[in-house]
């Protein structure tokens, strides 16, 4: 018997296997890519990663002054920390205290002068940002209990209504009988009396839930 294979059927199959060795050549393309373009974007992300790693380096913050002198108080530096958002450094946060001490729970409560001065080095630290920072703060210093010190809490907020660049500073300093003086840039931006709001203040950075916890242990002297 003869068998005759239309060529029809002939050209089918032609195409069918053009097809597959087509998608074979082409997925072996894609893979090639597939691992270059790997290779480029590792390179980038290592940079990022060790980008990202050198800007959490001290290198980039900024050195707070050892004392600080306001209205005949002297206050000396306890301890300097950074505070770090998303692998980013956005302030450091000093302590400053008449004597040094690495109790927490003691320095909220001591009715002597302090302050805590926050030095802006990044552009991420907005007027807004800071006011829901330290809103917050606030409100995890005092297991949610703001209702007595609102209006204080206000005036805190007001104090932040220029903007806030990267290399500004703020000073909050507390005196007996006064209050907590907000300092912008050595300018004095609000006055907001109350030792209730100076516990609650110094409290956002040294309470037992801290607004970051290795700043707490920096400010301490740790």
């Amino acid at each position: 018997k003869s068998y005759i294979i239309d060529n029809s059927y002939l050209q089918k199959m032609n195409f069918c296997i053009y097809i597959f060795v087509f998608y074979i050549y082409n997925q072996m393309l894609f893979r090639k890519k597939l691992l270059e373009m790997n290779q480029h974007f590792m390179k980038p992300f290592t940079l990022f990663v060790l980008l990202s790693i050198f800007l959490t380096t001290s290198i980039f913050g900024a050195t707070s002054p050892d004392q600080i002198e306001y209205q005949g108080n002297s206050l000396t530096k306890n301890g300097q920390g950074t505070r770090i958002i998303f692998f980013m450094k956005v302030y450091e946060g000093s302590l400053y205290l008449e004597n040094k001490s690495s109790n927490a729970q003691e320095i909220i409560n001591l009715d002597s002068p302090m302050a805590i001065r926050i030095d802006v080095t990044s552009t991420m630290v907005t007027a807004d940002a800071m006011k829901k920072a330290l809103s917050e703060g606030l409100k995890k210093s005092t297991s949610n209990n703001t209702a007595s010190i609102n209006n204080e809490i206000n005036q805190l907020s007001s104090s932040f209504d220029s903007a806030v660049n990267s290399g500004d500073y703020y000073e909050f300093i507390y005196l007996p009988d006064k209050g907590t003086h907000v300092v912008k840039n050595r300018e004095l931006v609000e006055l907001i009396k109350g030792f209730e709001f100076k516990k609650a203040f110094f409290g956002i950075f040294l309470s037992d839930n801290p607004i970051q916890k290795n700043l707490k242990k920096s400010m301490l002297g740790g």
